[in-house]
């Protein structure tokens, strides 16, 4: 299994499954687009709702994965070298 503790975003938005891919979103037109492409290539993923109207993309925890504060972000936990790679705009 692998070990997404390195993250803080983890610990607001637990993953159910840390070996698929973890996707931070909200049902918007860029939201959409990854989790289209996700489920058209057969990506497993796990989605967490990033809920702007609470600023969630303004936490502590959010902005340790995407300092920029948008959508989507994405901890990919098969990443080069077997460790978990952060992917965002």
């Amino acid at each position: 299994m692998a070990d997404l503790s390195a993250f803080p975003i983890t610990k607001r938005w637990p993953a159910k499954d840390a070996n698929v891919i973890q996707l931070y979103s909200l049902p918007t037109p860029n939201g959409i687009k990854v989790s289209a492409m996700l489920e058209e290539t057969g990506l497993a993923y796990e989605p967490h709702l990033v809920d702007f109207g609470k600023n969630d993309q303004m936490t502590p925890e959010f902005l340790s994965l995407n300092p920029n504060n948008k959508i989507p972000a994405i901890i990919d936990p098969n990443g080069p070298d077997g460790k978990p790679l952060p992917l965002f705009e």
